[in-house]
């Protein structure tokens, strides 16, 4: 993938959605810039949320052509991911899980406010916010 790409977790792009900091700058700068992608995880994520039906065209224009599937190679990574931190007892959410896999399938960067959550995935590269 292209230098500079990066994806985008979905706390940020609700962030965007609803024009709040500190994801709503950050995102409206990686979409001018070309460089946002999003997964499907976040797809399934957006879907479920309360906004949803009051923002279809919003969002549909956000997933379009910027987003990364859940394949099997990223469902491999995402299944790694889960069960190495289990055994450690230091377990993530499955949809987590999927999100880092298909960031580690893409070897791109993931942002997030959610560093918490994604600091003990093992190799996945983190875009931290600006202090």
């Amino acid at each position: 993938m292209a230098d500079g790409v990066v994806v985008a977790d979905t706390d940020l792009v609700i962030d965007f959605l609803r024009g709040a900091e500190p994801g709503a700058t950050r995102v409206e700068r990686w979409l001018q810039d070309r460089h946002l992608r999003l997964t499907a995880v976040t797809a399934f994520e957006l879907r479920l949320g309360a906004d949803f039906l009051g923002r279809v065209a919003q969002i549909d224009s956000l997933l379009h052509r910027r987003t990364l599937p859940l394949d099997a190679l990223a469902g491999l990574e995402a299944g790694k991911v889960f069960v190495a931190l289990r055994a450690q007892g230091r377990g993530l959410d499955v949809k987590d899980a999927l999100q880092a896999g298909i960031c580690l399938r893409f070897d791109l960067p993931l942002a997030t406010r959610n560093l918490r959550h994604f600091e003990r995935v093992p190799g996945l590269r983190l875009d931290r916010p600006p202090e």
